[in-house]
């Protein structure tokens, strides 16, 4: 068993997109189109990814995180209680595990990261519930502390000028939240770096 079939067990099934069909979407609103952006492995060092969605109506954070306060009345939930990002990206590289917490934005992106670090709480719980039943369900080799987050926010961008290249990557500090412009292709091959 690979890590990322590991974490794959665990997380409910219903969240996880198609692997034929890893596309992730920014929903029309009144100002603009749908945004799609299609995740693409473009590496042989890439064994398997895995996107799961929390931007559907069935997978709002409202039902995700149940136990959490849902009023919209006084006394309501505490601000940014339910905040969660888009997508999450599991990514099994030749050098381990990697968790990409994705937040798609058009436009202004300053509350992305608040979205995204929230993302980043949920999934350490994974992490170390995998870490608690791990010898268990045979597969005492995990090793949560090997898994590499990142921390991406994919903004609309439709001139080629502007785009992130790999080699702007290369100068990026990979432990920060990203800004990553891109129009319609995400190749997460350039993040899969230790530090």
């Amino acid at each position: 068993m690979s890590d990322i079939d590991y974490i794959d067990w665990i997380l409910n099934s219903d969240l996880l997109l198609n692997k034929d069909g890893l596309t992730m979407i920014e929903p029309a609103d009144a100002d603009n189109e749908e945004h799609t952006v299609s995740v693409k492995c473009a590496s042989n060092a890439i064994k398997d990814m895995k996107l799961y969605s929390f931007n559907t109506a069935e997978t709002r954070p409202e039902k995700l995180l149940p136990f959490f306060n849902q009023r919209r009345e006084d006394p309501k939930a505490p601000k940014d209680l339910n905040r969660f990002s888009d997508y999450v990206l599991l990514v099994q590289h030749d050098d381990g595990l990697f968790v990409f917490i994705i937040e798609m934005k058009r436009g202004r992106h300053e509350d992305a990261e608040k979205q995204i670090h929230a993302s980043e709480s949920f999934f350490d719980y994974v992490l170390q519930s995998a870490m608690r039943i791990k010898d268990e369900n045979g597969y005492s080799d995990f090793d949560a502390n090997q898994v590499r987050y990142r921390r991406i926010v994919i903004n609309e961008e439709h001139s080629n000028k502007k785009m992130t290249k790999d080699k702007d990557i290369e100068v990026m500090d990979l432990d920060s939240v990203i800004l990553h412009k891109c129009y319609k292709e995400f190749r997460p091959i350039a993040y899969c770096k230790r530090n």
